[in-house]
């Protein structure tokens, strides 16, 4: 059983675009959920987050009324057990070697759910998803055959030759409308860039060079040119891109190093390559289509390459042996350039492709060790309390109030009127217990929590002010509880706040004022605060 605490239009449109499709999509099921075992054990939907406390009698998820981009909700009055992000995130399709030959397969980003959907004596490579998710193009080589193009449906089924000649035909890529399909060949002798429609037909070659022309990418809708591609003209394989009839034919990259398989970012502006950085050591580097901006990204000294975007530009898959075993590996693909181990067998896995995507879970911030991405342990095994932020892209933040077991029946959560309604664009709270140990806020997969130590202070009570806009904590103002009685909600009621102009003014009695890294910049106390449009402390009394 399931309670949806609240709803908000991100996770209504994920589940009705998780479910599209009809009934040529596999039925590729999402990640597991949290782990049995616990109180009632029932689970509950907070917008995009799926969450599990101890007990569901006493819980409560209330919405701290936010005004701006970011929804943040107070979650209180049971022990969390489990907390995780559901997100749509792109399945990866990849070949494996499991069963003696390669055959394609698809897992989830997490490598969970992993199906074999080809199962033949043949050897299959080089998969790539249409862009609607509904059909995969991939290459197949029988025993001592020559490889051809091949395409079917996501679940396997209706497989279609599209290729058939005495010459390996490889590498093949989508147009942006799935409509076509750009391949190479060695039919003329030579390997060759061709292009031809999804149902075979109009095989033309485009690129027309004496010269070895491999690994074409074709980009995404309105790029230009439309083509990568890898050619050897000057005496190793350089990046070239040209349009979709072979004219503008450019040469991208100009080194002493090989490139290899590049992919276009979903907005057609980067090209992600493998550079050969010495025998043995190709790494994935990615640059602007003209060349410019080169970024390394993989820094491994064993292989890493055949990389893919995700369809949202954020995370780029590819094959590494880094952990002495080919395997799938998905990266960041902005600083700091995470990479997370995908799949973990004895199998040799290689060539992966993002695409058709499926609601799954995105980050496991509460729960037991080694259940987030990758192996890695949750930021938190438990939380009495906290704040969650997301918005219509999803989850983006978690501050975890840290109180005492013995203190659990003392927590309440009193929402103060927001301010931006012709004032700043944040969000307060108080929070009362016997006692507040520490704040802790999440600083990304990975890393280890911001904190606010409220230990030294003594701290019953304490005013959080968070951005509408990131969802992050911003101000921490600790309340002198020695001049409230101490029935719950008291602590609200002793303070004062109004809007004046682009600030916040807070009255009250604080033993002290914190910043967004936690610094005290109070340490006398204060009567009264002035917070900025950003919620930062600017006037202190």
């Amino acid at each position: 059983m399931t309670t949806r605490l609240l709803a908000v239009s991100l996770l209504a449109a994920a589940l009705t675009l998780a479910g599209c499709g009809g009934s040529n999509l596999a039925p590729f099921p999402p990640a597991p959920g949290p782990p049995a075992g616990g109180g009632d054990a029932e689970a509950i939907d907070v917008g995009p987050m799926l969450i599990r406390p101890a007990s569901t009698a006493g819980f409560k998820a209330e919405d701290l009324g936010s005004q701006g981009r970011c929804a943040l909700v107070a979650l209180y009055g049971a022990q969390i057990d489990y907390m995780a992000s559901q997100a749509m995130l792109d399945r990866i399709v990849f070949s494996s070697d499991r069963d003696g030959f390669n055959d394609i397969w698809v897992c989830n980003m997490d490598g969970s759910s992993a199906t074999q959907i080809t199962n033949n004596g043949a050897d299959e490579y080089r998969a790539q998803w249409s862009h609607d998710g509904t059909h995969i193009v991939f290459d197949r080589r029988w025993p001592s055959q020559d490889s051809e193009i091949m395409t079917m449906k996501a679940d396997g089924s209706t497989i279609r030759t599209l290729t058939s000649n005495s010459a390996d035909d490889t590498n093949a890529s989508w147009s942006h409308d799935s409509r076509r399909i750009v391949f190479d060949t060695f039919r003329t002798g030579n390997w060759e860039i061709y292009t031809m429609y999804e149902d075979d037909s109009s095989q033309t070659n485009i690129s027309n060079h004496p010269s070895a022309d491999r690994y074409p990418d074709w980009g995404p809708l309105n790029t230009y040119p439309d083509i990568a591609f890898c050619s050897d003209r000057d005496g190793d394989y350089e990046l070239f891109t040209m349009d979709a009839d072979g004219s503008g034919q450019t040469q991208v990259t100009f080194n002493t190093s090989t490139d290899r398989g590049p992919a276009w970012n979903p907005d057609g502006y980067y090209i992600a390559l493998d550079r050969w950085m010495g025998p043995g050591d190709p790494e994935i580097f990615k640059m602007t289509y003209s060349g410019g901006s080169v970024v390394r990204l993989s820094n491994d000294p064993d292989t890493d390459q055949a990389p893919a975007w995700s369809s949202n530009g954020s995370w780029i898959a590819f094959r590494s042996d880094r952990q002495s075993n080919a395997d799938i590996w998905v990266q960041n693909t902005a600083e700091p350039y995470q990479a997370f181990r995908v799949t973990k067998n004895s199998a040799h896995d290689d060539f992966p492709d993002l695409g058709g995507p499926t609601m799954q879970t995105e980050r496991v911030l509460i729960g037991p060790p080694g259940s987030d991405w990758g192996g890695l342990d949750p930021v938190w095994s438990s939380a009495y309390a906290g704040v969650v932020a997301f918005d219509n892209d999803g989850y983006r933040n978690f501050v975890r109030i840290g109180i005492r077991a013995i203190d659990l029946g003392s927590l309440d959560v009193t929402p103060l009127m927001q301010t931006s309604q012709g004032g700043p664009d944040l969000v307060g709270v108080v929070v009362e217990a016997t006692k507040i140990v520490n704040l802790r806020e999440d600083a990304g997969r990975g890393y280890a929590p911001t904190v606010w130590d409220l230990d030294p202070l003594d701290a019953g009570a304490a005013l959080l002010y968070f951005s509408g806009w990131t969802g992050k904590l911003v101000s921490v103002l600790a309340v002198d509880d020695s001049i409230y009685p101490s029935a719950a909600g008291a602590a609200a009621d002793t303070l004062r706040q109004r809007v004046e102009g682009d600030r916040v003014i807070v009255e009250g009695q604080f033993r002290a004022v914190l910043d967004a890294e936690g610094r005290n910049v109070a340490p006398d106390g204060a009567t009264q605060v002035s917070l900025d449009a950003e919620g930062r402390a600017v006037a202190v009394q």
